[in-house]
């Protein structure tokens, strides 16, 4: 990633005067110039960056005979003081691999544990996947795909983005009901009580470009059309429909779909999310949520978790079903 890309996205994250911000690099040394350059753009946008180096190798080193009085209270004391954390990763985080035998799993969850608790208490959270073959891996993507579609979806006019996302909060806001209609008139009602609409428009997930709500969980109903349908770990599936009554998915038009869908309990199969993508450099799906969902003229719904963003529905999974449409 080049320094000036850097630079654009730590600026849009919304750093401000006075800041205590925590750069945490998830990666080895051969790629820590990233975080560096991350935290110098935190101190000249007059904030005060902490950086923190999260490294497989190193881990793996320290957690092996660790003692369990290590990392305890007074270490995470501090860490819900951070305005803001610019998270930036160039592989999957937490994971480590080939830990020798004496190496302390239970001491490393529960610091893992402490760690996001602590940090999730902070005001911003910024993610940034630095496009890399280990990262690649997630997205089924060839890391030659992979890469250019990530480079272009982040390389974007955020200041743009942001009033774009703005424009269309202000357009949905007043809006307790919605309907969206695809394929041959097929229709999906929301409603959305006094749920509010939330934007990523560069202080979340990177890359950006979405606005989005929690829906009422048991008070979505009607039938969504989707010509290609990527749908996780399920598989890709083509003019699939949807039905969904009181909030949870009852059936499809597709055997293969309605196996996996019997294995879900209630909960996982209950519609969570109502989403519109906004970014103008992804323009085509791929298949990998982090960019479909974030596709200009798309709307995605989810099914699962939505408890993070003013949602009460617990489930273990959380699944996004991109399409084309429109709002009556």
């Amino acid at each position: 990633m080049e320094r000036k890309l850097i630079e654009n996205i730590v600026t849009a994250s919304g750093i401000t005067s006075g800041e205590l911000v925590l750069v945490q690099f998830w990666g080895e040394d051969k790629d820590i110039e990233i975080m560096h350059i991350a935290a110098d753009t935190v101190a000249s946008l007059g904030a005060s960056p902490v950086e923190m180096q999260q490294s497989r190798t190193v881990n793996t080193q320290r957690f092996t005979g660790i003692k369990d009085s290590s990392f305890n209270e007074k270490y995470f004391a501090h860490m819900s003081n951070f305005d803001a954390v610019i998270d930036i990763f160039s592989y999957p985080p937490v994971v480590l691999e080939n830990t020798p035998d004496n190496f302390q799993m239970d001491i490393y969850r529960k610091y893992m544990g402490n760690l996001f608790g602590a940090l999730s208490k902070v005001k911003r959270f910024t993610q940034i996947r630095v496009p890399t073959e280990e990262n690649a891996k997630e997205s089924n993507l060839s890391y030659e795909e992979y890469r250019s579609r990530m480079l272009m979806a982040m390389d974007i006019d955020y200041k743009a983005l942001q009033q774009n996302c703005e424009d269309s909060v202000n357009k949905l806001c007043e809006k307790t009901e919605l309907t969206l209609i695809t394929g041959d008139n097929y229709k999906l009602q929301f409603e959305l009580g006094d749920r509010k609409w939330l934007i990523d428009a560069g202080d979340g997930d990177i890359p950006a470009g979405e606005v989005y709500i929690a829906p009422l969980e048991n008070k979505t109903n009607g039938t969504v059309f989707f010509e290609t349908l990527f749908a996780g770990h399920f598989g890709k599936f083509t003019n699939i429909l949807l039905t969904v009554e009181n909030g949870i998915v009852i059936t499809t038009n597709n055997d293969v779909l309605n196996e996996n869908f019997a294995k879900l309990d209630d909960a996982s199969k209950t519609v969570c999310e109502l989403g519109f993508g906004q970014n103008p450099h992804i323009n085509s799906l791929c298949g990998y949520a982090v960019l479909d969902e974030k596709a200009q003229n798309t709307f995605h719904i989810a099914i699962g978790n939505n408890t993070m963003f003013g949602g009460k529905n617990n489930a273990p999974l959380h699944m996004d079903f991109v399409g084309t449409g429109k709002i009556l």
